[in-house]
């Protein structure tokens, strides 16, 4: 320590140390500017759609129809039923008809009719060719509404004659045709009005 005292005192003005009690001064600390952590916002999913309850679809209610009243013809024991048009019969329905006044058409052949027939009843036999000038001949003569009733029998049984007449007035137009099902020998059966003899 000496010896850098008296080297520090024989050397030049230019060379010479300040010599001080006081500690060198200290560097103050410069606080380093830290990054701001960016704050990270979590992720949320959008919610999932809420699905709809399947209503039933509401529909305005039509306004109602007054219904329409069946036409009525006089001394017509059987009115038209809508959507029949030809309907099948019972053996008392069709005893009620006779009754009744009701026009029956046999659809048998002349042979079986004049061998025995329904009283009054009229010859429409749907296998001969004089079918149509009779159709016109009856239609002539009984001028039936329609909407009017009109009973159709054949042999009764597995015979089709009497639907199948019925088919061909359905074409004419007459919407009201009932077929005796049971036909001529259930007629006979019961002991019912019935005659015999040429076709008029």
């Amino acid at each position: 320590m000496l010896c850098a005292l008296i080297s520090n005192g024989i050397a030049r003005p230019a060379r010479r140390l300040a010599l001080t009690s006081a500690p060198p001064p200290t560097a103050k600390a410069i606080p380093l500017a830290v990054p701001a952590t960016p704050q990270i916002q979590p992720v949320i999913p959008p919610a999932p759609p809420v699905p709809k309850p399947d209503l039933p679809e509401i529909r305005k209610p039509r306004p109602q129809e007054a219904p329409k009243p069946n036409p009525v013809v006089p001394g017509n024991a059987f009115p038209l039923r809508p959507g029949q048009p030809i309907r099948e019969i019972s053996s008392r329905e069709a005893a009620e008809a006779f009754q009744a006044g009701v026009p029956f058409l046999d659809a048998r052949r002349t042979a079986e009719f004049e061998l025995g027939r329904v009283r009054g009843a009229w010859s429409l036999p749907m296998w001969e060719s004089t079918l149509e000038e009779r159709l016109i001949e009856f239609e002539a003569k009984v001028n039936r509404p329609p909407e009017a009733a009109l009973v159709l029998y054949c042999g009764g049984g597995s015979c089709e004659d009497s639907h199948l007449l019925a088919s061909r007035l359905f074409q004419l137009g007459y919407r009201n045709l009932l077929i005796y099902r049971d036909g001529y020998p259930e007629w006979v059966a019961q002991g019912r009005p019935s005659t015999k003899g040429q076709v008029r």
